[in-house]
């Protein structure tokens, strides 16, 4: 029975946990979209200091590698990192998409589609069949090609874009599309399910920290250098 620390900053939060056999022996979140490095070290902290359980009792690190923030996203990779030095474990990366997917539950063999905010009109996409396993790879989608991709499949719906879609692409025929606004976001003991899983099924050697962006970030250095360059020539 492994002991992990699961970590998720993909959003606009800060969220650690420590799991054992599936359940959260302790968790800790904080709302917020900037300052995740200190919150997660102090969140680990307290971790620590409620259940008595040091690094060197961790046997894995999950955490999740996003879409997301970008600042989380490098965050919560860089502190997984520097956490499973210190435990000398493994620390294994998840998707966003894999770990909203794992934690929605369902009556029946309906498809899932995950759809996660990118905060703009389109949408982060990805399908899996009903045990949670990828049928495609995820993807940028605007409203129609998400419509025509319900229509094709007639998937049940989660992530925290579900009902923005459901509002925006669903309004005409929503009895036949059924949304699971409890798998919103990605659940701590889902992110450590799916590490373990990974770990089982390819080993610790296996490189899953690339963060999954989709997307290249809205913030670029300018052509002729910004502030930095203009002051070296000073």
């Amino acid at each position: 029975m492994l002991t992990i620390l699961a970590i998720d900053t993909s959003g606009d939060f800060c969220a650690a946990a420590l799991i054992r056999g599936g359940k959260p022996i302790a968790c800790d979140a904080l709302s917020m979209s900037r300052g995740y490095v200190e919150a997660l070290a102090s969140l680990v902290q307290r971790l620590n200091r409620k259940t008595d359980i040091s690094f060197s009792d961790l046997d894995l690190i999950g955490v999740t590698k996003g879409p997301g923030s970008f600042t989380g996203v490098r965050t919560g990779l860089a502190a997984a990192r520097g956490f499973a030095f210190v435990a000398k474990c493994p620390a294994i990366g998840v998707s966003s998409f894999s770990a909203v997917a794992a934690g929605a539950t369902q009556d029946g063999n309906l498809p899932i589609l995950v759809a996660l905010e990118t905060r703009r009109a389109d949408y982060f996409i990805q399908m899996f069949n009903s045990k949670a396993q990828p049928l495609a790879r995820p993807a940028v989608m605007d409203a129609e090609s998400v419509r025509r991709l319900i229509e094709e499949h007639g998937p049940v719906l989660a992530g925290n874009a579900a009902l923005r879609l459901s509002d925006q692409v669903l309004f005409r025929n929503t009895s036949d599309v059924k949304i699971l606004p409890v798998c919103s976001v990605p659940t701590l003991v889902s992110v450590a399910g799916v590490a373990e899983k990974i770990l089982h099924a390819k080993g610790v050697a296996c490189d899953t920290l690339s963060p999954l962006y989709l997307r290249a970030p809205e913030a670029k250095i300018s052509p002729t250098g910004g502030r930095l360059k203009n002051r070296s020539r000073g």
